[in-house]
């Protein structure tokens, strides 16, 4: 197997994905829950670019006729779970925010109602 020097910056690219990744996870930027994702991928990336037959293997029952192409379509297809996995998230924490904002809402009118009708109580309480 003659190494080329399309494989060999395949596998320093991964091998830099890894790195930042690890990175990203060290510094708490990229949380738990979703290092595993990167991981998995650039592993899978660096295990391509290591074994050239498996990316051959892949194309050949995708019915790709370059193994390039099969990796885009790989990576395509990560993207898009990626990105619709970030929107259940999104749609989450949008779901969250409005219901936090309602709560604060109605606890600064009962704070509003509780301080006009008794003044005077609250007025000695600061004290």
């Amino acid at each position: 197997m003659i190494i080329s020097r399309l494989n060999i910056f395949a596998i320093l690219g991964s091998i830099i994905l890894l790195l930042i990744i690890l990175e990203l996870i060290r510094r708490k930027y990229l949380r738990e829950r979703y290092a595993l994702i990167w991981i998995v991928t650039g592993g899978f990336f660096l295990l391509l670019s290591v074994r050239e037959e498996i990316l051959h293997g892949i194309s050949d029952i995708l019915g790709f006729s370059l193994p390039v192409n099969a990796l885009f379509f790989c990576g395509i297809l990560f993207l898009i779970v990626i990105v619709l996995g970030l929107s259940v998230v999104t749609s989450r924490l949008s779901e969250k925010n409005k219901i936090l904002t309602q709560e604060v809402v109605l606890l600064k009118k009962r704070v509003g109602d509780l301080e006009k009708s008794d003044p005077v109580e609250t007025k000695e309480q600061k004290r």
